[in-house]
């Protein structure tokens, strides 16, 4: 059965469901709407005040939705658009318990994603492990991070809008969460691929320390930063093809949305090793100097962050996720092969493929780009990032996901973005993982981890101090 409940926080009253599933809090506005003469700036404060209604979803960002594979994790949907500045708050009971807080930011590549209706079984997990679990939504695609200072002028110097829009629900948690029976002071954030990129930038953000303790990253590392200029690129070709013209504030308010999602289309690449290279056509964090104050490795071995705990994890084949989609083409000679590697290490290509043959002989060249990739996007920056909190006194802790489903006599590899059910304990909609009791095992393993770094920063296996004995492999 489902009743109503109420929260009280500042000048609001939020009314959410409960159910035997425990209380949430749907649709919370944390931000004004980013519409308007708001589109394409930073997100502005918004209070809410009075009864709020917080019974159903709000919008998911605005996207290109794609068709799924039947064997891809799947939900129960969600409907988009602008007005996407909301959080979703799960809680066991809205009370005065304290319990370790959870943000969790969502991943798609910096263009697709939502906080809710995705496979996630938002409030069993928050129920079970007894903690307060937030899913916001944040801008994505070119309304989050399309680069415009450069030509809009100061009011738009900020690349990273959703890097601030995900700020903005922070300061909401911050400053309301103990209303929904959660501790303010114990906020681990928790995010894959995107959104663990996103996470991984506020090491280089100015005054954002005290809005969480600890990161949980799984594969998106603390260095897929993007230089100005290949930002300013992106920009210049989507303009162009907009017909906008620099610094025509009302021709830009005015492109209609879908037209700002097809353009995007157009400007970036689909190859993973050109969309993550130095200078690749991408949406992602910009070292804008505005909203992004410094490189985020930069700001771990400043010290800044000296006393938050970091586990930074990937898949073993990461790379796979693209050519099972499709998306990536097969290397038809060694040439292209080796231009590929060049693409991250020009110097030394040759010296890199000749490592790699020795290690795994007899792959196939598009094998050879597979392996490579998974490990120069993910692995290795993963590696960097905790060398450089290591170096400066952190406490961090790394893991490579190895679990292979057995769909297709196991084609899929551990892939990209496989762990993150495991982790959030949500199988129940990964078909991959049905009828698989292993499976099940380990994801409660894997959950029981996160559940116990949120609530003391733990976990039990050793801390990277420099050598990749200390990786935790789980199989």
């Amino acid at each position: 059965m489902t009743c109503t409940v109420d929260a009280l926080s500042g000048d609001a009253t939020y009314r959410g469901l409960r159910d035997g599933r425990g209380d949430r809090f749907l649709g919370i506005r944390y931000a004004e709407p980013p519409v308007g003469r708001l589109r394409f700036k930073p997100p502005q404060p918004h209070e809410n005040r009075g009864l709020v209604d917080a019974t159903h979803f709000g919008l998911a960002p605005a996207q290109v939705r794609r068709p799924m594979p039947g064997w891809a994790p799947r939900g129960d949907g969600y409907q988009t658009g602008e007005d996407c500045l909301n959080l979703n708050v799960y809680t066991p009971a809205a009370d005065d318990k304290r319990r370790p807080v959870i943000v969790h930011a969502f991943g798609g590549g910096f263009q697709t994603g939502a906080a809710h209706g995705t496979f996630h079984m938002d409030a069993e997990f928050a129920r079970a492990a007894d903690v307060v679990l937030v899913r916001p939504n944040m801008r994505v695609g070119a309304l989050g991070f399309l680069a415009l200072g450069g030509v809009f002028g100061p009011e738009r110097a900020a690349a990273n809008r959703g890097l601030l829009d995900f700020i903005a629900a922070l300061r909401w948690v911050h400053d309301n969460i103990a209303a929904f029976g959660g501790d303010p002071d114990n906020v681990t954030l928790a995010g894959m691929s995107s959104g663990s990129f996103t996470i991984a930038a506020l090491f280089g953000v100015d005054g954002v320390s005290q809005l969480f303790r600890r990161a949980w990253l799984m594969s998106g590392p603390a260095s897929r930063i993007i230089a100005p200029e290949a930002a300013a690129a992106v920009t210049a070709d989507f303009l162009s093809r907009a017909a906008v013209a620099p610094g025509d504030v009302a021709a830009l308010e005015a492109l209609p949305v879908e037209t700002i999602l097809s353009l995007q289309e157009q400007v970036l690449a689909t190859h993973l090793g050109e969309r993550n290279a130095p200078g690749g056509r991408t949406f992602g964090i910009v070292h804008d100097g505005t909203s992004l104050q410094r490189h985020p490795l930069d700001g771990l071995a400043s010290g800044s962050f000296q006393h938050h705990q970091i586990v930074a994890g990937w898949t073993r084949d990461e790379a796979r996720m693209w050519y099972a989609f499709g998306a990536m083409p097969e290397v038809s000679s060694r040439a292209e092969l080796l231009a590929s590697i060049g693409r991250f290490r020009p110097a030394d290509a040759e010296a890199v493929l000749a490592a790699l043959e020795a290690e795994r002989p007899r792959l196939s060249l598009t094998q050879y780009e597979e392996v490579f990739l998974s490990r120069a996007v993910y692995r290795e920056p993963a590696i960097r990032t905790l060398q450089a909190h290591a170096a400066a006194g952190g406490a961090g802790y790394g893991y490579e996901f190895a679990w292979v489903p057995s769909f297709e006599a196991g084609r899929l590899g551990a892939a990209h973005g496989f762990d993150e059910p495991f982790v959030f304990g949500s199988l129940d909609n990964m078909p991959l993982a049905a009828g698989d009791l292993q499976a099940r095992e380990l994801s409660q393993r894997m959950m029981g981890q996160l559940v116990a770094f949120a609530r003391n920063g733990s976990v039990d296996w050793p801390a990277f101090v420099g050598s990749e004995d200390a990786i935790q492999r789980w199989t």
